[in-house]
């Protein structure tokens, strides 16, 4: 039986916290996948991920493992700001690629990725975890089955103390996909940039108008007094509401309620898990999107979401980013 042999780039937090464990799992219930190779240009930090995850090499030089390692997949894990040359190198040599989001410092740059991966015929997945979150998928089904349109999606996106620069773009990217994913494309957004008194960073509120009719809003606020990311919507006669499950937030782990006709039709509530029945990994979607990946190198389906796929979430997180509203 052939390996399919999986390389990872990068040794940071979000690789040692989810991306690996999620592989080790998935090794550990199909024997086809070798973790072959991890590269971080810390020495010290991809030897002890190496250690603890079961990897056959680790390199500090990208070069030197894509000359020594016959990969089959590989994960992408670093700065969006060498993000783009990174995957180009992997994508020219034909390898399948995984990639942190945001794929690049740029839209412009996520279009030349995805030119080169359709133009090279390379499959690649952007990690926008939230679509692989079992209450979303749940949340989608719901949307799906509900019996007439959704009229109004109200996001908020709450954090506190997240001072960077690039928030918007680089974080907030997460709840304008999941919009995207429950709500389809979207035709225009206005965006306003606020300076609140006593912050450091710009929050932002930003309404959407989706190809469908729908339209929404979402609150994007970085230094307020909990963390949480909080979906509601509405339609004739119902009402979706997902507390989405994310670790450090307040929700975690997560709910998921409908309504119709003032009564509580369905409700999902993991708090009533205990302890040891939360899978972290499943719960917060890491587990399902690796696990898609291999299957589609596995199958030779194409993976989403792909960058074409994210390209216009990357677009509108750039537009809010820069306070500036945007048509499409």
């Amino acid at each position: 039986m052939k390996s399919l042999n999986i390389g990872v780039v990068g040794a940071g937090y979000i690789s040692q916290s989810y991306h690996c464990p999620a592989l080790k799992r998935l090794r550990q219930k199909n024997p086809r996948i070798t973790l072959a190779a991890i590269c971080d240009l810390d020495q010290s930090r991809a030897r002890e991920l190496a250690s603890s995850f079961g990897f056959t090499s680790c390199y500090t030089d990208l070069s030197e493992m894509l000359e020594k390692e016959t990969l089959d997949g590989a994960y992408i894990l670093i700065d969006p700001g060498h993000i783009k040359e990174m995957a180009l190198e992997f994508i020219g040599r034909g390898i399948p690629l995984l990639v942190e989001k945001p794929p690049g410092r740029t839209s412009g740059e996520v279009r030349e990725l995805k030119e080169a991966a359709a133009q090279n015929r390379v499959p690649c997945l952007v990690a926008l975890n939230r679509r692989f979150i079992p209450l979303v998928e749940r949340t989608k089904k719901l949307l799906e089955e509900a019996g007439s349109p959704a009229q109004l999606m109200i996001g908020e996106m709450l954090r506190c103390k997240r001072t960077e620069e690039e928030f918007a773009y680089g974080t907030a990217v997460h709840a304008v996909d999941l919009m995207r994913y429950l709500g389809g494309d979207v035709k225009e957004v206005q965006v306003k940039k606020l300076s609140l008194a006593g912050n450091s960073s710009f929050s932002y509120l930003v309404d959407f108008v989706f190809k469908s009719g729908l339209l929404g809003s979402l609150s994007i606020l970085p230094e307020v007094g909990f963390e949480a990311e909080r979906y509601t919507v509405h339609g004739h006669d119902f009402t979706v509401r997902l507390e989405a499950p994310l670790e450090w937030t307040v929700d975690y782990p997560g709910r998921l309620l409908f309504f119709k006709g003032r009564e509580n039709h369905f409700i999902q509530d993991n708090r009533i898990l205990s302890e040891p029945m939360r899978d972290r990994l499943e719960i917060t979607g890491f587990l399902g999107e690796s696990s898609h990946f291999i299957d589609c190198l596995e199958t030779g389906r194409t993976p989403h979401p792909s960058f074409e796929d994210c390209l216009q979430s990357v677009e509108i997180a750039e537009a809010i980013q820069a306070g500036t509203s945007r048509k499409f």
